[in-house]
């Protein structure tokens, strides 16, 4: 299995042997009870506990105001403030595939919206374009909720918890393709709505998360 990874922060799954690793800063270990993590799912649970298997793909880093070639950028540091963390990895497991966020260094108590993107991260926030979907919406920006659900799109919505930690887990019956994986995760200034004409929607774009490859 090809890992990529940008840098891998305590305590997810220990990785060994990655490649193309690219550092994003150091972000802070996050301890997160297991009964906090809030769990989408469109796919039954693995028979293999996905402690066991390591994820295909870690991001990690540290948000801080744009730069050039950074991975981690807030864009709005009322929402997400600089120097908040989050670690993202992407575990291919027997059934599918296993999304896992850790975030901490938020605003306690708040909560965020949080999906998977098309494109990269750039000092431009709509530039890490539409959420990604496993079935695309053939009429764009997409806010049916045919297609804008969190069975079809990797939603990690959270609320952090008084010390500002936050953890979502998403799993699903299918796999992303490697010509055409997601590039980013979006924090998003808002809950993610589910309504017609809405389904989504989450508010503005806070802060990004480059993914590896991207």
């Amino acid at each position: 299995m090809r890992i990529r990874a940008l840098a891998l922060a305590a305590p997810l799954v220990l990785l060994a042997g990655c490649t193309n690793a690219i550092e994003s800063g150091a972000p802070s270990a996050l301890v997160t009870n297991a009964s906090a993590w809030t769990i989408y799912r469109s796919a039954s649970p693995s028979p293999t506990p996905s402690a066991e298997i390591p994820p295909s793909t870690v991001a990690s880093g540290t948000f801080l105001p744009y730069r050039p070639g950074a991975p981690a950028i807030t864009y709005d540091p009322a929402v997400v403030p600089p120097g908040a963390t989050a670690t993202l990895t992407i575990t291919d497991l027997p059934y599918g595939t296993e999304v896992r966020l850790q975030a901490g260094g938020l605003i306690p108590s708040r909560a965020y919206g949080a999906h998977l993107h098309t494109k990269p991260c750039t000092g431009i926030p709509d530039e890490a374009g539409p959420h990604y979907q496993h079935h695309q919406d053939p009429k764009p920006p997409s806010v049916n909720p045919i297609y804008a659900n969190p069975k079809n799109e990797v939603w990690l919505d959270f609320t952090a918890d008084g010390t500002g930690v936050g953890a979502a887990l998403s799993m699903h019956g299918w796999d992303f393709p490697p010509s055409n994986p997601p590039r980013a995760l979006i924090l998003h200034a808002e809950q993610t709505q589910t309504g017609p004409g809405e389904a989504g929607k989450a508010g503005s774009r806070a802060a990004c998360l480059t993914l590896p490859g991207a």
